[in-house]
């Protein structure tokens, strides 16, 4: 005869179980149970249950021996939600594959194979439910019960989330920390830029408007900042004296804090009636993680776990499903649905875990893994990289004409739909979540190719287990980045001058490059060598402000030129000798690029496209710069209109890494999404961003051409022509009024040597 446990009694007691099987420390069963809300320390008693003999791990419990499982056998049972038969549960044996959907009877009838490597288990398993399963170690005597319990919305606020762990096994000693059983994954996810997402410093300058790296009065005063008291970023009460510098999410977004003579927005002392109440959305895809109602918090709510830890486990696991006509982060596109259920339905009783994840067959109890196929797809990364934004500006507008829907600042998961990689078979995880190399069984650490189980989870092929290093482009080596675009040069002697074209395709992504963050930019760089020297631009396509500028002017408009001096007060201010000054002139002709999103539209003129061709008018060095003057090298044929621009000697070539120079007007192209706020000011933070004035970003598999001439030096025999590709995540402006790192990275050169007459 059979013995059948309660529901709850026997889920504890296979999650005291898998506390034990996980623990080095004898102390962790204690430390799960009395976590309270707290993320993966939370047993999951009652997550879904078996009455099956004498456990969810028995096929009968009678006394006498125990008689060998045939190789093949069948079982028949019916999956219920604990009250009622469940229709629509996916059936299947743990470690092989689905075998049935129950009807409307809840009713299943199943063969196993002991084949498989692991006690044979039937495993049952519903969206927005948690799985369960029984290990059957004899043949059952008559139909056997799979429970499979609802997790019911709505999502609970009143949870604290769990720690991700860092994949130490001395620092994850207990089941408290995701890193104590899936150790592999938690030092993957802690070398993400998901883990450093909140405590990024490039996202709290911008959000608090500050320049955290100059944090001397002399160095904040050289970028126009003033230094005032703010909070220090993860640490709601503690102030510190900060640089602030004027633009940010804050001060931009609330006009009661910020502005000259009022308290910085973040200032702990800011009147109640003054503090923001506006904060761009950042939280929600940036800090997640903050404890209580998902989604409109302030960036600096997120302490302790959310800060420290960004997109972490116990946030992306309970995203119950994603929603992308909803905004992105968390409450919105990602629907989060964190455990509420209470053994014993009591309301003071210990919280039930829920897990969300992509495989069917993982019913661990303590855990309470519950299968989500969108883990498997784009739409989850979609649920952050896919924004559509209103105007955030106070008193601005978005054309509602040109943008019914929304300023597409984010759209890389819009830009890989669209793609020839739409396909099952590579989703964004295929190049950001790669498959495993480390010879993990599956997902935790302490699984051997012995002992799969309900327990220990069922043995997976390498290309079902994904890193958790969620791969950005300067991520791996070979970087994603250099396996990016091919780029080709092709030069012909024409009229007394050599032209070069240069096409760059996009080969191996499945998004627009550069694609992410908007104020990221290609950088094609073209170099014409004859006799040892470098040949002089002679028509053709320059660099725009994406190549950055220490300044920038126009003839006629505030800069004056007499010879070899340009009248040029803003320039003069901040020009240094061994500076250059590089001229460029419109040319009324736009680039007709091909284009991504809203700019790929084939009824666009290429005026429209937003993208005039500036050819070179020449370049000099700086001498000196006093008095609102500068005198250069070498005097230019400038005339009213040509656009001046004061950067840093071109030096050739490019290096890997290399601190990024200032070469707006020399030879090349840039290729980004260029937004521009209300006042026109080009390549904004998108928080800022009204209009999209351009957007040249190469789409996947398409090819993007660039032509340019140099003069031909009499003389030499041969010419050689070079171009790179440079990948350069932020922009150089802001990166030295923010006292940033910004760097350039080559992925690409190409050369060829023509033969002149």
């Amino acid at each position: 005869m059979t013995r059948p446990l309660s529901s709850i009694a026997l889920a504890a007691a296979l999650a005291g179980a898998v506390v034990a099987s996980c623990s080095s420390d004898p102390t962790s069963a204690a430390v799960a149970s009395s976590s309270g809300a707290g993320g993966a320390a939370t047993t999951s008693a009652n997550a879904g249950t078996a009455s099956v003999g004498a456990s969810s791990s028995a096929g009968t419990g009678g006394s006498g021996g125990a008689v060998p499982l045939p190789d093949k056998f069948t079982v028949t049972g019916v999956v219920t939600d604990g009250t009622a038969p469940l229709e629509g549960a996916t059936v299947m044996q743990g470690g092989g594959k689905p075998a049935l959907t129950t009807g409307i009877d809840g009713t299943f009838t199943i063969e196993l194979t002991t084949a498989i490597p692991a006690v044979p288990a039937v495993v049952a398993a519903k969206m927005g439910h948690r799985s369960a399963g029984i290990e059957i170690f004899e043949l059952p005597t008559g139909p056997i019960e799979i429970v499979v319990r609802r997790a019911d919305p709505p999502d609970n606020i009143g949870y604290v989330y769990g720690e991700p762990g860092n994949g130490d096994k001395a620092h994850d000693k207990s089941t408290k920390f995701c890193g104590h059983c899936h150790t592999t994954y938690s030092k993957q996810f802690q070398t993400s830029a998901h883990a450093k997402a909140t405590r990024d410093p490039l996202v709290q300058d911008l959000y608090a408007g500050v320049a955290s790296a100059l944090d001397t009065p002399a160095a904040c005063l050289a970028v126009g900042g003033a230094l005032h008291a703010g909070l220090v970023p993860g640490s709601p009460q503690l102030a510190a004296s900060k640089c602030y510098v004027g633009a940010g999410v804050l001060p931009d977004l609330n006009p009661g804090c910020g502005a000259k003579g009022q308290l910085s927005c973040d200032d702990p002392a800011l009147p109640p009636a003054s503090q923001p109440t506006s904060f761009g959305h950042c939280a929600d895809c940036h800090a997640p993680g903050i404890d209580g109602k998902a989604g409109g918090r302030n960036l600096h709510e997120a302490t302790g776990i959310a800060f420290e830890n960004g997109n972490h486990c116990d946030v992306c696991h309970h995203v119950r499903d994603v929603d992308l006509a909803l905004p992105p982060g968390v409450g919105g596109a990602l629907v989060l649905q964190r455990p509420r259920e209470h053994v014993g339905d009591s309301p003071g009783g210990q919280l039930i875990q829920i897990m969300y994840g992509p495989t069917i067959d993982a019913p661990n109890p303590f855990m309470g893994g519950s299968y989500q196929p969108k883990f498997m797809t784009s739409e989850l990364c979609g649920g952050c990289h896919h924004q559509s934004q209103e105007a955030l500006l106070p008193g601005s507008t978005l054309d509602a004409a040109r943008w019914p829907g929304g300023l597409p600042t984010h759209s890389t998961y819009d830009e890989w739909a669209a793609s020839s990689y739409n396909t099952p078979g590579t989703p964004c995880q295929f190049c950001h979540m790669p498959s495993d190399d480390t010879g993990l069984v599956n997902s935790v650490d302490v699984t051997t190719p012995t002992d799969p189980s309900i327990t220990f989870g069922y043995a997976r092929k390498p290309e079902e287990i994904h890193q958790h290093v969620f791969r950005g482009p300067l991520a791996g080596s070979p970087r994603l980045i250099d396996k990016s675009v091919t780029v080709g040069i092709a030069g012909v002697v024409n009229a007394g001058k050599l032209d070069a074209t240069v096409k760059i395709k996009n080969v191996n992504v499945g998004h627009a490059i550069p694609s992410g963050e908007p104020m990221r930019s290609l950088l094609v760089r073209i170099h014409a060598d004859a006799c040892g020297k470098a040949m002089m631009p002679a028509g053709g396509m320059t660099l725009d402000d994406r190549g950055g500028a220490i300044a920038g002017g126009t003839i006629g408009a505030g800069v004056t030129a007499n010879g070899a001096q340009l009248t040029w007060p803003a320039g003069a201010a901040v020009a240094q000798a061994g500076q250059v000054i590089r001229v460029v002139r419109p040319t009324g002709t736009f680039d007709d690029y091909a284009g991504t999103g809203f700019f790929a539209n084939p009824a666009l003129t290429p005026a429209q496209k937003g993208l005039e061709i500036r050819t070179p008018v020449g370049e000099a060095q700086v001498i000196s710069a006093s008095g609102g003057v500068i005198t250069l090298g070498a005097a230019l044929a400038l005339q009213a209109g040509d656009q001046v621009f004061l950067g840093e000697a071109d030096a050739w070539p490019p290096v890997d890494g290399m601190v990024a120079p200032a070469l707006a007007g020399s030879t090349g192209y840039s290729f980004a999404r260029t937004l521009v706020d209300p006042l026109g000011q080009r390549g904004v933070p998108h928080y800022r961003a009204t209009d999209m004035v351009s957007d040249n970003r190469i789409a996947p598999q398409a090819v993007a051409t660039t032509t340019y001439a140099f003069a031909i030096p009499p003389g030499c025999p041969s010419a050689t022509l070079t171009a790179v590709v440079v990948y350069r995540p932020i922009p150089l402006e802001l990166a030295r009024q923010r006292g940033w790192d910004a760097r350039d990275y080559v992925i690409a050169t190409t050369s060829q040597t023509v033969t002149l007459p």
